[in-house]
């Protein structure tokens, strides 16, 4: 019974994403919370790498004076987008992902004094 299970399952094809689901995006860290001891961090930050859904993804940044991506968009499942933080304290602002079929993911940024 194992052997005509395995034959069917590998005829299968699957369809979906290998690095996530298809019907859905993550991204990994899933929130980047950055800042230094009493004051709100400067400089290159780290990377966020994207997962699942459809590629390519489009990043938006909602706080463009407070912090840059490397990139506006990432193209394969995995790829990511690093942040450089400009000094500017900021809380919870989003960086919005989207895929090719229009699905979003907000990943939340923060820069603030420890």
């Amino acid at each position: 019974m194992a052997l005509p299970l395995a034959i069917a399952l590998a005829g299968c094809g699957g369809g979906g994403n290998e690095l996530g689901p298809a019907d859905a995006v993550w991204a990994s860290p899933d929130a980047v919370k950055v800042g230094a001891k009493g004051r709100c961090f400067v400089g290159i930050g780290p990377t966020v790498h994207v997962y699942g859904g459809k590629p390519p993804y489009v990043l938006k940044n909602a706080a463009p004076l407070a912090m840059s991506l490397d990139r506006a968009r990432v193209n394969m499942p995995g790829e990511g987008f690093t942040l450089t933080f400009n000094g500017v304290c900021l809380s919870d602002m989003p960086i919005t992902i989207e895929d090719a079929e229009g699905r979003l993911l907000a990943v939340p940024i923060s820069n603030a004094p420890i």
